[in-house]
């Protein structure tokens, strides 16, 4: 889908707790429920702390036309069917799309649009995927220019693009398998934002004024003899102030191969922990341990869509907090009070069967 010396301090027990933790399969129980239905392809979610709620993307359905090749010349056709939906906990009527219209493309396989939001530092930033080259998205039309870019959404739910990665990628395609725009994580910092770029399996950053670096190559593996891409899905701040990073890691899917990098500012990322099967996001709690979401546990490509959220504990052990009820689930985020909201159905082609489900932990 995404790619054919420890200290007794919180941040520094998180990391070395990565670094040498046993897995477990401990329950922690907690409460699943439907709080958001009929969303169209969700995707990555973010806590808005301005306005105290939820908000969710939606790729969308693509759309009749037009139409161009993308990564395997399978044929993607646009439409202007994305959206970002509110969720405000204990308000009547909890949901609401703030922003409609977003650019979306559709090809036989799955749809691809808007895949991520960072509501931090005092804007709304986004980030589209494509699956494709320059040539895609020329073929798709000029409604069609905010895919493979960063951007931001204003108060009126209009899309400012920002930063071009498609142009970058097309431009210096720094691992050489093909070129392939197709952004899954976006992190807001000072100053602009860090990307995962699944597509180009780098680490992007992009300035306010839309201008675009690498700054971290992700290094393919090995995996019995055969060369396995990283594929990052995304890219979060860690309590110890460093970012995290997950690997989806190709397809088709390597099982317990999938890792996570931690990078500090101007340096390069260090795995750190290893051992789980596709991840497709990552969020802290309110006690600093790691939340991992895998997409499918048994792999994208079975038929069993069961997805699994794992917390990692601070002295390494893996706390399965959900399994049953997660169905292809593509995001999560933590909201103040410590409840997990997660998207779910979120491999659809377009149909509007999506969900944003609420965790409250056992403990």
């Amino acid at each position: 889908m995404l790619h054919r010396l420890c200290t007794a301090t919180l941040a520094t027990a998180m990391f070395c707790g990565l670094m040498t933790g046993a897995a477990s399969q401990a329950g922690a129980g907690g409460r699943l429920d439907v709080v958001a239905e009929n969303l169209v392809t969700p995707r990555g979610l973010t806590w808005d702390a301005h306005a105290g709620r939820v908000l969710v993307t939606e790729a969308g359905r693509g759309g009749p036309g037009p139409c161009a090749p993308g990564v395997g010349g399978y044929p993607a056709c646009f439409g202007a069917t994305g959206a970002i939906t509110a969720y405000t906990p204990g308000k009547k009527r909890g949901t609401e799309r703030i922003a409609t219209g977003l650019p979306s493309v559709i090809n036989e396989f799955s749809v691809l649009g808007l895949h991520d939001v960072d509501a931090s530092r005092g804007r709304i930033s986004v980030v589209f995927g494509l699956g494709g080259e320059m040539a895609t998205r020329n073929g798709l039309g000029p409604a069609a220019r905010g895919l493979a870019q960063t951007g931001t959404i204003d108060r009126k739910g209009r899309l400012h693009p920002v930063g071009d990665l498609l142009a970058f990628e097309q431009r210096y395609n720094p691992h050489r398998a093909d070129v392939n725009a197709n952004a899954y994580g976006i992190v807001r910092v000072p100053g602009g934002t860090l990307v995962a770029e699944a597509g180009g399996n780098n680490i992007l950053s992009v300035t306010d004024n839309g201008s675009v670096r690498m700054v971290a190559l992700m290094p393919d593996q090995i995996v019995d003899g055969k060369t396995i891409e990283s594929v990052p899905s995304t890219i979060v701040k860690g309590p110890d102030g460093a970012f995290y990073i997950s690997e989806y890691s190709g397809e088709p899917t390597q099982l317990g191969k999938a890792r996570i990098w931690r990078m500090e500012p101007g340096r390069k990322p260090v795995v750190v922990t290893s051992g789980f099967t596709g991840i497709i996001d990552l969020a802290f709690d309110r006690q600093g341990r790691m939340l991992v979401l895998e997409l499918a546990e048994k792999g994208f490509d079975s038929p069993d869509r069961t997805g699994r959220l794992v917390r990692v504990e601070r002295d390494g052990r893996r706390t399965v907090l959900a399994r049953e009820g997660l169905e292809h689930p593509g995001g999560v985020t933590v909201a103040p009070n410590g409840d997990i909201y997660l998207t779910n159905r979120t491999t659809s082609l377009g149909e509007p069967d999506g969900q944003l489900l609420r965790l409250r932990p056992g403990r």
